[in-house]
């Protein structure tokens, strides 16, 4: 006899849709008012939210609902996640299929905040779904995702600014999370390593330990803190190892040293890390902002000494070896003496004042530290410029450097020059590489320029890249334009550089070099045979920069000179922002510009 549906009890059908789709759920509940109630079953939408998304906007409280058992109104939760992911995809396909406007869908995305992430990612990894926009698809999830991720970084960076008011003590405050901001930038489509990825990872550290070392809150805190050290250094999980290079980029991240495969860290990530293994142990631990190494400051508990002795009642706790323990876990577990670090601070510099001394010696704030760890991203190039074991964007590491640079410091107009510096650099890398965050640079980095004189100009910068955004491109035509009748290449065709050799993509062309005056002389364009008066053209380069080129050194590639998937991968992603795909046939890149080239 056939087992139907409705004979099975109430228990075993809400198990059965656990494993169908949501949607398919909501379809079963319309067939009888049996199956209306079993699907009302809030447990069942807890396993659907649970299951159907990973990443959920702060503002849902899903982990406190999630640990909370008389929560209840998990089906609605889902419906209103479950819009905010579709809402996310329409938006996404209105920037694949419209040039107009992009900016302000963009901005409506990021207001959905970390929600859009499962969408984009889905979006990004299933682009092949999608043929007619296969690289257009791919790119445009790509880029709105950094631009969500940029955004939370940044939010985060502000909450430390912001908590840093003269009552609060900034120790006390969170060293992770200002540096996990810095990972935001260059997290890109990896699945794990963002902020709460981060935590979960150290947490595991921690988990380590106590299963590494079962009594060890029975130990000393002085005893603690070796054993700490011991075990993470044994499981190099801090220092470097492998013989890599201590300056390689991915050294100066923390969320690369916990997810890259070497594990690999500089001394400052180093003691981030041990630090906070140590505070889940009950001892007071913090990083401190030693001249060109950063070594760890453990204190313990209030009441006792490293030694678990009492201290004496109402005693001024003045840093001595029983109160203040100083390390170096990025080399090894030994104790350090406040003695021996004084000394060589009056090596390194021996007119360092006693209040410098003790600022050197004291726990440092998250913000420094994180000021600190950008200064070093910046100058890892100059040290090693060999490929990281864990690949990280250089231009994304940049731009995070810089965006704290300037976003962090207490009383920017304290120091104006410098605050100008950073601004110009930071803008240049806003323009040449990221002007899709013009949200993010309008709300957080247009007001510290109020009080510069060249504030204007940044306003003009912003509103200038909007109507760009709503302007719809003036059409160049090829056959009722005479001026374009000499243009012979067409946007999409892939060529050889005749003289450099690399390989280009074509995505726009003018009827002669429209450069200015300075650009054609740097560049020697009248010293060629034809001039500046020869079409030239806008391509995108393999190495991942875009070029004015010449008509006379371009030499097209045939269909079939090279393969289709040596092409795709030759490319950066951002080939779809001019591109929906590759036609193998003709050998030519889908053109996704069609209003300002209509003939192409």
């Amino acid at each position: 006899m056939a087992i139907t549906l409705d004979s099975l009890p109430d228990e075993v059908i809400q198990l059965i849709l656990t494993h169908l789709p949501p949607t398919t759920t909501v379809a079963v509940q319309r067939t009888s008012k049996r199956f209306m109630n079993i699907v009302n079953e809030p447990l069942l939408w807890k396993s659907f939210c649970r299951n159907s998304f990973r990443w959920w906007d702060r503002h849902w409280n899903f982990h406190i609902n999630l640990a909370d058992p008389s929560f209840l109104n998990w089906k609605v939760l889902f419906g209103n996640r479950y819009e905010s992911y579709l809402q996310t995809r329409r938006r996404l396909d209105n920037i694949v299929t419209n040039e107009i406007g992009r900016l302000r869908e963009i901005q409506n995305i990021l207001s959905t905040g970390y929600d859009a992430k499962d969408a984009l990612l889905d979006l990004y990894w299933n682009s092949s779904s999608s043929p007619n926009h296969l690289a257009q698809s791919r790119y445009w999830s790509h880029a709105v995702l950094g631009c969500l991720h940029r955004l939370i970084a940044v939010e985060e960076w502000l909450a430390i600014k912001q908590a840093s008011m003269p009552y609060v003590r900034e120790s006390s405050l969170p060293y992770e999370r200002p540096l996990a901001a810095l990972d935001m930038f260059i997290l890109e489509e990896h699945r794990e390593g963002d902020v709460d990825d981060i935590f979960a990872r150290l947490n595991s550290y921690v988990d380590s330990v106590r299963c590494g070392c079962p009594l060890i809150d029975e130990l000393t805190p002085r005893q603690k803190a070796v054993a700490i050290a011991d075990h993470l250094l044994e499981k190099k999980w801090i220092g470097i190892h492998d013989n890599r290079h201590y300056h390689s980029l991915d050294h100066m991240f923390l969320g690369v040293s916990l997810f890259s495969s070497n594990r690999n860290s500089v001394p400052l990530i180093s003691c981030i890390i041990f630090c906070y293994v140590a505070r889940a142990f009950d001892l007071r631990a913090a990083p401190c902002s030693y001249p060109f190494h950063v070594h760890a400051l453990i204190q313990p508990p209030q009441g006792i000494d490293l030694d678990g002795n009492p201290l004496p009642e109402g005693e001024n706790q003045e840093p001595s070896s029983q109160t203040h323990l100083y390390m170096d876990p990025f080399n090894n577990s030994n104790p350090i003496s406040r003695s021996t670090l004084e000394n060589r601070i009056r090596f390194i510099g021996p007119t360092t004042t006693a209040s410098q001394t003790e600022s050197y010696l004291s726990a440092a704030s998250p913000r420094d530290l994180t000021m600190r760890t950008a200064h070093n991203i910046l100058s890892s190039p100059s040290h090693y410029a060999g490929p990281p074991v864990h690949p990280v964007n250089p231009n994304l590491a940049t731009y995070a450097a810089l965006f704290s640079l300037v976003l962090l410091p207490s009383l920017p107009t304290a120091h104006p020059a410098q605050l100008r510096q950073h601004l110009a650099v930071l803008t240049q890398h806003f323009l040449e590489f990221f002007e899709l965050d013009v949200h993010l640079f309008e709300t957080r980095i247009l007001p510290l320029t109020n009080s510069l004189p060249d504030a204007r100009s940044y306003r003009n910068l912003i509103h200038s890249l909007r109507d760009s955004d709503n302007d719809s491109r003036v059409p160049k035509y090829r056959t009722t334009d005479p001026r374009n009748e000499n243009v012979q290449f067409t946007v999409g065709q892939v060529f050889r550089h005749r003289r450099r050799g690399y390989l280009a993509i074509i995505y726009g062309w003018d009827p002669y070099c429209k450069m200015q005056e300075q650009w054609i002389t740097m560049n020697q364009v009248d010293t060629l045979p034809n001039g500046r008066h020869q079409p030239f053209y806008n391509v995108i380069v393999e190495d991942e920069s875009t070029r004015y080129v010449a008509e006379e050194n371009v030499v097209l590639l045939q269909p079939g000179e090279i393969s289709k998937e040596e092409l795709i991968g030759s490319f950066p992603i951002e080939i779809g922002k001019w591109f929906k795909r590759y036609d193998e046939a003709s050998g030519i890149f889908v053109s996704n510009v069609r209003q300002e080239y209509p003939e192409d």
